[in-house]
């Protein structure tokens, strides 16, 4: 006979951690979906027998992670709408532990690297094998065309080569994909435009990433998504060893 006791303590909860854990079983059962409204605050509080500030804690984790929209309004127009906007909390954790360097910057390259030459190889293949597989790059195309534009200030370029990226992984048809690889460009937008001015050549090196932007469609033009993943590896680490 052990002296072990039979049971252990009860593990203390905070009381907005199960109010989250309600909201995420009826978003799996389906009780819940995008678009529909949660009670008023009031009203939830009553559902769940707790204060208004554990709700309201709740509500704002929940919006937090983009699970929620809190708006404002009277009656049926009050209380918070479910959405699912995931980029939101994974940029913004990804964001902060840059700054605390918890995440290196030289590892979410990388990371990005690997991600989008991935997407690349799968975009290939739903290029070749659709008839009209060459439209899923028309986003993408219209961008390079905007990206020529004379006088371009690097901070526009910037946002337009992150909608080039981000409009190529979309095609690539992966959502998980595209919302990490949103998130690793939000989390090291700062690095690179903090970057720029450093270049010597500012010019010359956009001109260079134009080439490398219209080598990677040309490649998924034809359906290689093999060389259109080693062009955009070898178009990140470039800039990378540029800049660092």
């Amino acid at each position: 006979m052990t002296d072990d006791p039979l049971l252990r303590p009860v593990e203390r909860t905070r009381t907005y951690e199960v109010i989250l854990r309600q909201v995420e079983e009826l978003l799996t059962s389906g009780r819940l979906r995008p678009g529909d409204r949660l009670p008023p605050e009031r009203g939830l509080a009553e559902q769940l027998g707790v204060s208004r500030p554990s709700v309201r804690e709740a509500l704002k984790v929940l919006e937090a992670l983009g699970v929620v929209e809190t708006t404002g309004g009277q009656g049926r127009d009050s209380g918070a709408v479910v959405v699912a906007r995931p980029g939101i909390a994974i940029g913004a954790a990804m964001r902060i532990h840059v700054a605390t360097e918890g995440l290196p910057i030289a590892d979410l390259v990388e990371t990005r690297a690997l991600l989008e030459s991935a997407a690349m190889r799968r975009l290939g293949r739903r290029v070749a094998a659709r008839p009209d597989g060459v439209g899923l790059l028309a986003p993408a195309e219209a961008l390079l065309v905007e990206m020529k534009a004379p006088d371009l200030s690097p901070e526009r370029f910037h946002h337009l080569d992150t909608a080039f990226h981000l409009a190529l992984a979309e095609a690539a048809g992966n959502v998980v994909v595209h919302v990490v690889m949103a998130s690793l460009r939000e989390a090291i937008e700062g690095y690179v435009l903090d970057a720029v001015p450093r270049l010597p050549d500012w010019r010359t090196t956009s001109a260079g990433l134009r080439r490398q932007h219209a080598a990677i469609l040309t490649a998924l033009r034809r359906g290689d998504g093999d060389t259109a993943a080693t062009v955009v590896d070898r178009h990140i680490h470039q800039f990378w060893s540029r800049t660092r």
